[in-house]
Protein backbone atom coordinates (compact mmCIF):
# COMPACT_ATOMS: atom_id res chain seq x y z
CA UNK A 1 0.00 0.00 0.00
CA UNK A 2 2.15 3.07 -1.33
CA UNK A 3 -1.57 5.53 -1.26
CA UNK A 4 -0.31 7.02 -4.86
CA UNK A 5 -3.25 5.12 -6.68
CA UNK A 6 -5.59 6.91 -4.09
CA UNK A 7 -4.86 10.12 -4.80
CA UNK A 8 -4.21 12.72 -7.03
CA UNK A 9 -0.12 13.56 -8.23
CA UNK A 10 0.61 16.24 -5.15
CA UNK A 11 -0.06 16.27 -1.76
CA UNK A 12 -3.26 18.22 -0.32
CA UNK A 13 -2.18 22.11 -0.20
CA UNK A 14 -2.45 21.85 3.35
CA UNK A 15 -0.17 18.92 3.61
CA UNK A 16 2.51 18.83 5.76
CA UNK A 17 6.23 18.07 5.45
CA UNK A 18 7.68 15.77 8.67
CA UNK A 19 11.53 15.48 10.35
CA UNK A 20 11.66 12.54 12.08
CA UNK A 21 14.71 11.34 13.74
CA UNK A 22 15.68 8.58 16.07
CA UNK A 23 15.50 5.91 13.38
CA UNK A 24 17.83 3.09 12.62
CA UNK A 25 20.61 4.09 10.33
CA UNK A 26 20.38 0.65 8.74
CA UNK A 27 16.19 1.12 7.58
CA UNK A 28 15.34 2.23 4.16
CA UNK A 29 12.82 4.05 2.34
CA UNK A 30 10.73 0.88 2.10
CA UNK A 31 11.17 0.06 5.91
CA UNK A 32 10.32 3.58 6.79
CA UNK A 33 7.51 3.59 4.64
CA UNK A 34 5.89 0.23 6.39
CA UNK A 35 5.92 2.04 9.41
CA UNK A 36 4.47 4.88 8.61
CA UNK A 37 1.74 3.83 6.30
CA UNK A 38 -0.73 2.70 9.07
CA UNK A 39 -1.69 6.23 9.56
CA UNK A 40 -2.25 7.46 6.05
CA UNK A 41 -0.79 7.22 2.44
CA UNK A 42 2.60 8.75 2.03
CA UNK A 43 3.52 10.63 -0.57
CA UNK A 44 7.17 10.56 -0.55
CA UNK A 45 9.61 9.77 2.33
CA UNK A 46 13.53 11.30 2.10
CA UNK A 47 16.37 9.54 4.36
CA UNK A 48 18.83 11.99 4.93
CA UNK A 49 22.54 10.51 4.16
CA UNK A 50 25.96 11.75 4.88
CA UNK A 51 27.19 12.30 1.63
CA UNK A 52 31.11 12.11 2.80
CA UNK A 53 30.71 8.42 3.26
CA UNK A 54 31.14 5.91 0.59
CA UNK A 55 28.39 4.54 -0.20
CA UNK A 56 26.47 7.56 2.04
CA UNK A 57 25.73 6.58 5.02
CA UNK A 58 22.16 7.50 7.32
CA UNK A 59 22.45 10.38 9.43
CA UNK A 60 19.28 8.30 11.33
CA UNK A 61 16.77 10.72 10.55
CA UNK A 62 14.16 11.24 7.53
CA UNK A 63 11.20 13.62 6.14
CA UNK A 64 8.25 12.44 5.47
CA UNK A 65 4.97 13.75 3.65
CA UNK A 66 1.36 12.21 3.72
CA UNK A 67 -1.24 13.44 1.41
CA UNK A 68 -2.87 14.87 3.63
CA UNK A 69 -2.11 16.88 6.52
CA UNK A 70 -4.48 14.96 9.02
CA UNK A 71 -2.31 11.75 8.65
CA UNK A 72 0.82 13.61 9.54
CA UNK A 73 -0.82 14.52 12.46
CA UNK A 74 -2.21 11.49 13.56
CA UNK A 75 1.02 9.94 12.66
CA UNK A 76 3.10 12.86 14.88
CA UNK A 77 0.12 11.85 17.71
CA UNK A 78 1.34 7.77 17.59
CA UNK A 79 4.61 7.97 17.27
CA UNK A 80 6.16 11.06 19.04
CA UNK A 81 7.76 10.11 21.93
CA UNK A 82 6.08 7.19 22.07
CA UNK A 83 7.57 4.62 20.05
CA UNK A 84 11.24 3.46 20.39
CA UNK A 85 12.36 1.68 16.92
CA UNK A 86 14.37 -1.63 17.22
CA UNK A 87 18.23 -1.18 18.53
CA UNK A 88 17.63 2.87 19.46
CA UNK A 89 17.82 4.07 22.78
CA UNK A 90 15.25 7.06 22.89
CA UNK A 91 11.19 7.35 20.96
CA UNK A 92 10.80 8.16 17.36
CA UNK A 93 11.06 12.18 17.26
CA UNK A 94 8.45 13.84 14.85
CA UNK A 95 7.84 17.06 13.98
CA UNK A 96 6.97 19.55 11.40
CA UNK A 97 10.61 20.31 9.03
CA UNK A 98 11.80 23.87 9.38
CA UNK A 99 10.48 24.69 6.22
CA UNK A 100 7.07 24.22 7.21
CA UNK A 101 7.48 27.07 10.44
CA UNK A 102 5.73 30.09 8.06
CA UNK A 103 2.73 27.54 8.74
CA UNK A 104 3.21 27.04 12.45
CA UNK A 105 0.25 26.31 14.92
CA UNK A 106 1.14 29.44 16.91
CA UNK A 107 0.72 31.39 13.54
CA UNK A 108 -2.81 30.23 13.14
CA UNK A 109 -4.35 29.25 16.55
CA UNK A 110 -7.04 31.86 17.94
CA UNK A 111 -8.31 32.80 21.61
CA UNK A 112 -11.94 33.83 21.60
CA UNK A 113 -12.75 35.17 24.61
CA UNK A 114 -16.44 36.40 25.84
CA UNK A 115 -18.29 33.12 24.57
CA UNK A 116 -21.59 32.20 26.38
CA UNK A 117 -20.96 29.43 28.44
CA UNK A 118 -23.91 27.35 26.94
CA UNK A 119 -22.09 27.22 23.53
CA UNK A 120 -20.28 23.72 22.89
CA UNK A 121 -17.15 22.86 20.82
CA UNK A 122 -19.88 22.35 17.90
CA UNK A 123 -21.30 25.98 18.00
CA UNK A 124 -18.11 27.34 17.93
CA UNK A 125 -16.95 25.19 14.87
CA UNK A 126 -20.22 26.52 13.24
CA UNK A 127 -19.52 30.10 14.22
CA UNK A 128 -16.12 30.00 12.70
CA UNK A 129 -15.89 27.95 9.89
CA UNK A 130 -17.19 30.07 7.05
CA UNK A 131 -13.72 31.47 7.20
CA UNK A 132 -11.92 28.47 6.74
CA UNK A 133 -10.88 24.80 7.66
CA UNK A 134 -10.90 24.35 11.23
CA UNK A 135 -7.90 22.01 12.58
CA UNK A 136 -8.91 21.92 16.21
CA UNK A 137 -11.57 23.52 18.36
CA UNK A 138 -11.51 23.34 22.05
CA UNK A 139 -13.25 25.58 24.85
CA UNK A 140 -11.46 25.86 28.22
CA UNK A 141 -13.24 24.16 31.25
CA UNK A 142 -12.72 24.24 34.63
CA UNK A 143 -12.56 21.34 37.24
CA UNK A 144 -16.33 20.51 37.08
CA UNK A 145 -16.80 20.95 33.54
CA UNK A 146 -18.15 23.96 33.00
CA UNK A 147 -17.39 26.03 30.11
CA UNK A 148 -14.83 29.11 31.38
CA UNK A 149 -15.99 31.27 28.45
CA UNK A 150 -13.52 31.18 26.58
CA UNK A 151 -12.23 28.85 23.72
CA UNK A 152 -8.77 28.15 20.94
CA UNK A 153 -9.84 27.57 17.64
CA UNK A 154 -6.98 26.49 14.91
CA UNK A 155 -7.15 27.23 11.25
CA UNK A 156 -5.37 25.25 8.84
CA UNK A 157 -3.65 28.55 7.67
CA UNK A 158 -2.82 32.27 8.98
CA UNK A 159 -4.93 33.99 5.69
CA UNK A 160 -7.86 31.87 7.27
CA UNK A 161 -7.10 33.39 10.79
CA UNK A 162 -6.84 36.54 9.98
CA UNK A 163 -10.13 36.52 8.05
CA UNK A 164 -11.87 35.54 11.00
CA UNK A 165 -10.36 38.00 13.37
CA UNK A 166 -11.19 41.03 10.96
CA UNK A 167 -14.81 39.48 10.93
CA UNK A 168 -15.65 38.36 14.21
CA UNK A 169 -13.88 40.46 16.85
CA UNK A 170 -16.30 42.51 19.26
CA UNK A 171 -18.89 41.82 16.54
CA UNK A 172 -21.41 40.51 18.76
CA UNK A 173 -22.46 40.26 22.41
CA UNK A 174 -23.21 36.95 23.38
CA UNK A 175 -25.62 35.27 26.00
CA UNK A 176 -24.65 36.15 29.38
CA UNK A 177 -21.47 37.89 28.59
CA UNK A 178 -20.81 41.59 29.00
CA UNK A 179 -18.85 42.99 26.56
CA UNK A 180 -18.87 41.99 22.55
CA UNK A 181 -16.72 38.50 21.67
CA UNK A 182 -12.70 38.87 21.74
CA UNK A 183 -11.37 37.21 18.66
CA UNK A 184 -7.56 37.51 18.50
CA UNK A 185 -3.89 35.44 18.12
CA UNK A 186 -3.59 33.04 21.06
CA UNK A 187 -0.51 33.85 22.90
CA UNK A 188 2.86 32.67 21.73
CA UNK A 189 5.15 30.61 24.28
CA UNK A 190 7.17 33.27 24.01
CA UNK A 191 4.93 35.94 24.56
CA UNK A 192 3.40 33.32 28.19
CA UNK A 193 7.13 33.82 29.29
CA UNK A 194 7.34 37.20 28.86
CA UNK A 195 4.11 37.86 30.91
CA UNK A 196 5.62 35.64 33.56
CA UNK A 197 8.56 37.62 33.69
CA UNK A 198 6.63 41.33 34.26
CA UNK A 199 4.42 39.55 36.80
CA UNK A 200 7.97 38.27 38.77
CA UNK A 201 9.54 41.73 38.37
CA UNK A 202 6.49 43.60 39.50
CA UNK A 203 6.40 41.20 42.49
CA UNK A 204 9.77 42.16 43.55
CA UNK A 205 9.71 45.86 42.92
CA UNK A 206 6.75 45.81 45.13
CA UNK A 207 8.73 44.56 47.29
CA UNK A 208 11.77 46.74 46.99
CA UNK A 209 9.55 49.38 47.01
CA UNK A 210 7.94 48.85 50.46
CA UNK A 211 11.84 48.39 52.14
CA UNK A 212 12.34 51.76 51.31
CA UNK A 213 9.13 53.64 51.90
CA UNK A 214 9.87 57.47 53.33
CA UNK A 215 6.67 56.63 55.37
CA UNK A 216 8.52 54.39 57.75
CA UNK A 217 11.54 57.39 58.17
CA UNK A 218 9.23 59.73 60.32
CA UNK A 219 12.39 59.66 63.34
CA UNK A 220 14.51 60.79 60.49
CA UNK A 221 16.71 63.32 62.53
CA UNK A 222 17.83 60.19 64.83
CA UNK A 223 19.08 58.76 61.92
CA UNK A 224 22.80 58.76 60.99
CA UNK A 225 24.10 60.13 57.72
CA UNK A 226 24.54 56.86 56.63
CA UNK A 227 21.53 55.37 57.20
CA UNK A 228 19.96 58.21 54.99
CA UNK A 229 21.78 57.81 52.26
CA UNK A 230 21.33 54.52 52.08
CA UNK A 231 17.41 55.29 52.14
CA UNK A 232 17.64 57.80 49.66
CA UNK A 233 20.02 55.14 47.21
CA UNK A 234 17.15 52.61 47.92
CA UNK A 235 13.90 54.87 46.89
CA UNK A 236 16.13 56.21 43.65
CA UNK A 237 16.23 51.92 42.98
CA UNK A 238 12.94 51.95 43.91
CA UNK A 239 11.47 54.83 41.32
CA UNK A 240 14.01 53.84 38.26
CA UNK A 241 12.62 49.90 38.59
CA UNK A 242 8.86 51.64 38.01
CA UNK A 243 10.71 53.31 34.76
CA UNK A 244 11.40 49.59 34.15
CA UNK A 245 8.03 47.88 34.66
CA UNK A 246 6.35 50.84 32.75
CA UNK A 247 8.43 50.23 29.36
CA UNK A 248 8.17 46.30 29.55
CA UNK A 249 4.46 46.04 30.07
CA UNK A 250 3.52 49.32 27.53
CA UNK A 251 5.98 48.41 24.55
CA UNK A 252 6.61 44.80 25.29
CA UNK A 253 9.63 44.53 22.71
CA UNK A 254 11.32 41.29 23.55
CA UNK A 255 14.78 43.06 23.77
CA UNK A 256 13.77 45.72 26.31
CA UNK A 257 12.13 43.05 27.68
CA UNK A 258 15.56 41.74 28.28
CA UNK A 259 17.21 44.85 29.07
CA UNK A 260 15.16 45.45 32.08
CA UNK A 261 15.78 41.51 32.99
CA UNK A 262 19.50 42.59 33.13
CA UNK A 263 19.12 45.86 34.61
CA UNK A 264 16.84 44.43 37.52
CA UNK A 265 19.59 41.76 38.07
CA UNK A 266 21.94 44.01 38.48
CA UNK A 267 19.97 46.23 40.61
CA UNK A 268 19.33 42.91 42.96
CA UNK A 269 22.33 42.07 43.33
CA UNK A 270 22.96 45.96 44.45
CA UNK A 271 20.68 46.00 46.52
CA UNK A 272 21.86 42.64 48.28
CA UNK A 273 25.21 43.67 48.86
CA UNK A 274 23.62 46.79 50.44
CA UNK A 275 21.32 44.80 52.61
CA UNK A 276 24.68 42.97 53.40
CA UNK A 277 26.23 45.69 54.48
CA UNK A 278 23.84 47.05 56.69
CA UNK A 279 23.08 44.06 58.34
CA UNK A 280 26.51 43.28 59.33
CA UNK A 281 26.66 47.03 60.45
CA UNK A 282 29.30 47.90 57.77
CA UNK A 283 27.91 51.41 57.41
CA UNK A 284 27.74 52.38 61.05
CA UNK A 285 30.58 53.66 60.90
CA UNK A 286 30.80 56.08 57.90
CA UNK A 287 31.87 53.92 55.20
CA UNK A 288 31.41 56.35 52.83
CA UNK A 289 33.32 54.63 50.10
CA UNK A 290 30.57 51.72 50.13
CA UNK A 291 27.69 54.74 49.27
CA UNK A 292 30.02 55.99 46.59
CA UNK A 293 30.44 52.66 45.29
CA UNK A 294 26.90 52.52 45.51
CA UNK A 295 26.24 55.60 43.62
CA UNK A 296 28.91 54.77 41.04
CA UNK A 297 26.74 51.35 40.40
CA UNK A 298 23.66 53.31 40.28
CA UNK A 299 24.26 55.91 37.76
CA UNK A 300 26.33 52.27 35.65
CA UNK A 301 22.40 51.04 35.76
CA UNK A 302 20.98 53.98 35.06
CA UNK A 303 23.53 54.56 31.79
CA UNK A 304 22.76 51.62 30.53
CA UNK A 305 19.17 51.68 30.06
CA UNK A 306 19.31 54.70 28.38
CA UNK A 307 21.69 53.64 26.12
CA UNK A 308 19.67 49.47 26.11
CA UNK A 309 16.16 50.89 26.52
CA UNK A 310 15.57 54.34 25.30
CA UNK A 311 11.97 53.91 24.88
CA UNK A 312 12.07 53.74 28.76
CA UNK A 313 12.69 57.30 29.04
CA UNK A 314 10.11 58.40 26.42
CA UNK A 315 6.91 55.91 27.51
CA UNK A 316 4.09 58.59 29.74
CA UNK A 317 4.17 56.27 33.16
CA UNK A 318 1.15 53.30 32.77
CA UNK A 319 -2.08 55.09 35.03
CA UNK A 320 -2.87 52.53 37.63
CA UNK A 321 -5.57 54.00 39.34
CA UNK A 322 -7.69 57.41 39.18
CA UNK A 323 -6.12 59.40 42.02
CA UNK A 324 -7.62 62.76 43.44
CA UNK A 325 -3.80 64.21 43.92
CA UNK A 326 -3.26 64.13 40.29
CA UNK A 327 -4.02 67.64 38.30
CA UNK A 328 -4.76 69.42 41.94
CA UNK A 329 -2.83 72.44 43.01
CA UNK A 330 -4.01 71.78 46.89
CA UNK A 331 -0.83 73.41 49.60
CA UNK A 332 0.38 70.98 52.60
CA UNK A 333 2.12 72.69 55.56
CA UNK A 334 4.67 74.39 55.60
CA UNK A 335 7.37 72.85 54.01
CA UNK A 336 6.18 70.39 52.79
CA UNK A 337 5.87 72.31 49.09
CA UNK A 338 7.84 71.50 46.00
CA UNK A 339 8.55 72.68 42.85
CA UNK A 340 10.24 70.29 40.48
CA UNK A 341 12.16 71.72 37.02
CA UNK A 342 12.97 70.21 33.66
CA UNK A 343 10.36 67.57 33.39
CA UNK A 344 10.23 65.62 29.91
CA UNK A 345 7.74 67.50 27.77
CA UNK A 346 5.08 64.49 27.29
CA UNK A 347 4.91 64.14 31.56
CA UNK A 348 1.65 64.70 32.80
CA UNK A 349 -0.26 64.96 35.83
CA UNK A 350 -0.31 61.48 36.36
CA UNK A 351 3.12 60.74 35.54
CA UNK A 352 4.20 63.47 38.22
CA UNK A 353 1.99 62.11 40.90
CA UNK A 354 3.39 58.49 40.18
CA UNK A 355 7.60 58.93 40.44
CA UNK A 356 6.59 61.23 43.53
CA UNK A 357 4.58 58.87 45.48
CA UNK A 358 7.51 56.41 47.00
CA UNK A 359 8.56 59.25 49.31
CA UNK A 360 4.98 59.45 50.99
CA UNK A 361 1.22 60.66 51.25
CA UNK A 362 1.37 63.24 47.87
CA UNK A 363 -1.71 65.59 48.14
CA UNK A 364 -1.41 67.84 45.13
CA UNK A 365 0.45 67.19 41.51
CA UNK A 366 0.22 69.44 39.08
CA UNK A 367 2.49 69.49 35.86
CA UNK A 368 2.19 73.62 34.48
CA UNK A 369 0.37 73.45 30.78
CA UNK A 370 0.90 76.99 28.60
CA UNK A 371 -2.84 78.20 27.96
CA UNK A 372 -1.29 78.96 24.24
CA UNK A 373 0.33 76.02 22.89
CA UNK A 374 -1.44 73.62 25.55
CA UNK A 375 2.10 72.00 25.65
CA UNK A 376 3.67 71.70 29.08
CA UNK A 377 6.09 74.19 30.70
CA UNK A 378 8.50 71.66 31.75
CA UNK A 379 7.87 72.63 35.40
CA UNK A 380 5.40 71.19 38.05
CA UNK A 381 4.21 71.19 41.77
CA UNK A 382 4.21 68.37 44.27
CA UNK A 383 2.45 68.84 47.90
CA UNK A 384 3.10 66.34 50.40
CA UNK A 385 1.11 66.06 54.19
CA UNK A 386 4.74 66.26 55.93
CA UNK A 387 7.59 68.08 55.42
CA UNK A 388 9.60 65.05 56.05
CA UNK A 389 8.41 63.45 52.58
CA UNK A 390 9.68 66.65 50.97
CA UNK A 391 12.74 66.20 52.04
CA UNK A 392 13.15 63.07 51.35
CA UNK A 393 11.97 64.18 48.08
CA UNK A 394 14.42 66.62 47.31
CA UNK A 395 17.57 64.42 48.44
CA UNK A 396 16.42 61.39 46.44
CA UNK A 397 15.22 63.19 42.94
CA UNK A 398 16.99 66.35 42.70
CA UNK A 399 19.32 65.97 39.75
CA UNK A 400 17.55 62.51 38.88
CA UNK A 401 18.00 62.04 35.03
CA UNK A 402 15.41 61.14 32.80
CA UNK A 403 16.91 60.45 29.67
CA UNK A 404 18.96 64.08 28.60
CA UNK A 405 16.83 66.20 31.70
CA UNK A 406 17.89 66.07 35.22
CA UNK A 407 15.68 67.03 37.47
CA UNK A 408 15.90 69.86 39.59
CA UNK A 409 13.50 69.52 42.71
CA UNK A 410 13.89 72.04 45.21
CA UNK A 411 11.49 73.79 47.88
CA UNK A 412 8.63 76.09 46.98
CA UNK A 413 9.12 79.51 48.61
CA UNK A 414 6.79 80.97 51.34
CA UNK A 415 4.34 83.51 50.24
CA UNK A 416 6.39 85.36 53.23
CA UNK A 417 10.00 85.25 51.99
CA UNK A 418 9.98 88.43 49.64
CA UNK A 419 8.70 90.45 52.54
CA UNK A 420 11.89 92.40 54.23
CA UNK A 421 9.89 92.15 57.30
Amino acid sequence: MNGSLDHPDQPDVDAIKMFVGQIPRSWSEEQLRELFEPYGAVYEINVLRDRSQNPPQSKGCCFVTYYTRKSALEAQNALHNMKILPGMHHPIQMKPADSEKNNAVEDRKLFIGMISKKCNENDIRLMFSPYGQIEECRILRGPDGLSRGCAFVTFTARQMAQSAIKSMHQSQTMEGCSSPIVVKFADTQKDKEQKRMAQQLQQQMQQLSAASMWGNLTGLNSLGPQYLAVSVFKTHISVFMQYIIISLLTNGKSSDFYSCRFVFLVTDVGMAALNGSLGSGGLSNGSGNTIEALSQAYSGIQQYAAAAIPSLYNQSLLSQQSISAAGSQKEGPEGSNLFIYHLPQEFGDQDLLQMFMPFGNVISAKVFIDKQTNLSKCFGFVSYDNPVSSQAAIQSMNGFQIGMKRLKVQLKRSKNDSKPY
